[in-house]
This record gives C-alpha cells, sequence and structure tokens, in this order.
C-alpha cells in the first residue's frame, strides 16, 4: 500500500507540473477552454485545492524523511514553480497563488496529523475498553508509528 501511494503521489507530482507550467492548462485535463461549471467555480482557489492533495498524497506516503521536510519541500516546490510560471506564455506569477500554496499544504498536513491522532486516540481508548481482548498486530502498530514520543531511536508522527 505505501509503494502504491508513492507512485500515486510521483504521478500526481508531474501532473500538476505539467498544468502549472503549461500556457494551456485546460489541455491536459481534456476540456480545451471549455471548462464545466463546476471547475469554473473551483478555479480561484485552484493552487489551494491541488496542494491540499499533493500535501495529503506526500504525508500519507510516509516517505523515509522527517514530515517538516517534505512540508518544506511542497512550500519551495510551489515557490519555485510560480518563478518559472513567470517565464511561460499566458501565464503569470503571483504572490496570491504562492500564499494559496502554503495555505494547501498546511491544511493538508494539519488534517493528515489530526486524522493520525484520532486513529491512534480510538485504538488506546479501543484497548484501555477491553484490556483482556487481544487486539489485530496492525492496529497496534499503527498507534505505535502515529502516536509515539520521540525518543533516541524513534521518530514521532511529525519528526
Amino acid at each position: 500500500m505505501q509503494w502504491s501511494l508513492r507512485v500515486v503521489c510521483l504521478g500526481y507530482v508531474v501532473f500538476l507540473t505539467l498544468l502549472l507550467l503549461t500556457s494551456d492548462p485546460t489541455r491536459w485535463v481534456g476540456v480545451h477552454g471549455n471548462l464545466p461549471w463546476l471547475l469554473r467555480m473551483a478555479l480561484p482557489a485552484a493552487h489551494l485545492l491541488s496542494f491540499f492533495v499533493l500535501a495529503m498524497l506526500a504525508l500519507a506516503a510516509r516517505w523515509p524523511v522527517p514530515r517538516w521536510s517534505i512540508v518544506l519541500f511542497l512550500m519551495i516546490y510551489g515557490g519555485i514553480t510560480e518563478v518559472i510560471q513567470s517565464r511561460v506564455p499566458l501565464r503569470t506569477s503571483e504572490w496570491m497563488d504562492w500564499f494559496q500554496d502554503i495555505a494547501g499544504i498546511v491544511v493538508g498536513a494539519a488534517l493528515c496529523w489530526g486524522i493520525a491522532s484520532l486513529i491512534g486516540s480510538l485504538a488506546r481508548w479501543r484497548r484501555s475498553r477491553n484490556p483482556d481482548r487481544s487486539f489485530p498486530a496492525d492496529e497496534l502498530e499503527i498507534v505505535n508509528k502515529v502516536m509515539r514520543r520521540s525518543t533516541a531511536n524513534e521518530q514521532s508522527w511529525w519528526a
């Protein structure tokens, strides 16, 4: 599952880069300028939504690096794409787009952390309610990986 999430994440990065760095992104989604009403409504928040999805995928993939470095990398990636956009015909580079990128990354990271915390809390609560009942090893492993405080040899969710 983890490898498939990583492949999906990398594919999404390639697709997002194509959308951000081409003069006509509608060509890549197959609408050629005729946006459906739903896409037209989402257009003002396109950067926020696309980087929200990117952050969720990148953090859910559990890359073997600290989570804060993933968030920092995504913010730098957003800034670099905005700088390159200024050189693409028919595209402009705007500070507001980069702020939307950062907002999407922050919301995605917060949601991932919240989901991980909720899963860990629910697993601990179930364990405390029924201490004699054995639970699946996967559930206990999730609790240990996600919610453990950082020590010398172990990582917390964020580290």
